[in-house]
């Protein structure tokens, strides 16, 4: 009987704990919320005044989209729920949030970032803004490990159904990078077992580092009522330009 009160008291505590985290987190959000707005609100004011040059345009644009994305990540995390089928309900272009991915690391990473395998008609049975964390989550992991002049490869296939993503770096391999490295591997993982997706680690066969694999349950397999509107390539080769 003394365990059992003492575990049961320690889940309340932990539970009151948890609480308090989602109250103080939601409080931050909530402050920054409109400087957030007031950033975007300036950045298109200054995009859209006469004679700003074309570079500077987009430098400004992109700079909105990431403050957008920075805002949606933070609000999924502190909304997300497992189970909740508001956020496992929605397909979502596999292709698209690659693409904005990309984009991102191209801004903050001088490695070399590389895409092959499927592309086109990848529509993925989860929320726009987890699987982008997902994403991110494993691909920072995986630049950080590989360093600045590193590698990573984005390997994706399709199956009947499901989506994989292999993401296979040029780092050290697992065991023998920074601590605190594997952080957004726990959260990624899960953020998708409520969904019937899975994430495996293992050696990257080709740059001898990491791979690391996320497998996502595909969204309306059989029906062609949803489809990515993106063609085919062999492969996209994207070089970052270095961190600002």
């Amino acid at each position: 009987m003394v365990d059992g009160s003492a575990e049961s008291g320690d889940l309340v505590v932990d539970e009151v704990v948890a609480v308090l985290v989602e109250s103080r987190l939601k409080e931050a959000m909530h402050e920054i919320r409109q400087p957030l707005a007031a950033v975007l609100a300036l950045s298109e004011v200054a995009r859209t005044s006469p004679g700003v040059p074309a570079d500077v345009r987009r430098c400004l644009g992109q700079l909105a989209e990431q403050v957008k994305e920075v805002s949606d990540a933070a609000w999924s995390v502190l909304g997300a729920r497992a189970g909740d089928p508001a956020e496992t309900s929605a397909p979502v272009d596999v292709d698209e949030v690659l693409e904005s991915v990309f984009a991102a690391f191209d801004l903050t990473w001088s490695g070399t970032l590389t895409r092959q395998g499927a592309d086109g008609g990848l529509v993925c049975a989860l929320d726009r803004v987890v699987l982008r964390r997902c994403l991110v989550n494993v691909i920072d992991n995986a630049t950080r490990a590989a360093g600045p002049q590193g590698r990573v490869l984005v390997t994706v296939r399709r199956s009947a159904t499901h989506i994989r993503v292999f993401v296979d770096d040029s780092g050290p391999g697992f065991g023998r990078v920074p601590s605190g490295s594997g952080t957004g591997l726990l959260l990624t993982r899960a953020a998708l077992q409520p969904i019937g997706g899975s994430l495996t680690v293992g050696l990257a066969p080709s740059f001898g580092g990491a791979r690391v694999v996320l497998s996502l349950p595909a969204a309306g397999h059989g029906d062609r009522e949803f489809r990515a509107g993106h063609g085919p390539r062999e492969e996209v080769v994207s070089r970052a330009t270095g961190a600002l």
